[in-house]
Formats: C-alpha cells, sequence, structure tokens
C-alpha cells in the first residue's frame, strides 16, 4: 500500500495528462488564424507528454513495490527529460510559427 507521500508524487505523474489535455483545449478552443498550425505542433506534444507520463507511472509503480531504485531513477530521468525538451521543442515552433506569421 503506498504512502500518502507516494500517493501524492504519483497525482503529480498523472497531472502530466492533465497538462496534455489542457494544451489540446486551448488549441481547440483557439479561433487564431494559426490554430491548425498550432494543433499540429500541440498534438506531437502531446502524444510524446502522454508516451512518457506512462512510462514514469509505471517506473514509480515499479519502485512503490521494491523495485531497484538505481535503474529506475535513470529511467526517470529520461522521461522526465524527453518531457522537458518536448515541451520547449513546442515552444520554440509556437514561437517561430508567429515569428513567421508576422512577416
Amino acid at each position: 500500500m503506498a504512502t500518502a507521500k507516494q500517493e501524492q508524487l504519483y497525482n503529480e505523474i498523472v497531472e502530466y495528462y492533465a497538462y496534455a489535455d489542457r494544451l489540446v483545449r486551448a488549441i481547440e478552443d483557439s479561433e487564431h488564424e494559426l490554430s491548425q498550425e498550432q494543433f499540429a505542433i500541440v498534438e506531437e506534444v502531446v502524444v510524446r507528454l502522454e508516451d512518457c507520463a506512462d512510462r514514469l507511472a509505471t517506473q514509480y509503480i515499479e519502485f512503490v513495490k521494491g523495485e531497484e531504485p538505481k535503474e529506475l531513477i535513470n529511467l526517470v530521468r529520461t522521461a522526465l527529460n524527453d518531457i522537458s525538451a518536448k515541451i520547449e521543442e513546442c515552444r520554440n515552433k509556437t514561437l517561430m510559427l508567429y515569428q513567421a506569421s508576422l512577416t
């Protein structure tokens, strides 16, 4: 059985799914002329976020069950780095899209 702190951390991992959902809703609700282009960018990051969140959740469950922490820490770091890189890539692509529309 997970402790309250372990459950809280798991809920923070699950929050990546909510973040992905909010990204999609923001673009779907947008009437901006670049919303279709934005959606293509966001769709890619959402798929990656959900994949990483799946890996994080699975690895965290294994950790709580008592798996070897050293191996799992590296897997978790990799997943978190993937999330950060994809979010940064999404931000940069969106900025470039808007800059291109201004010229």
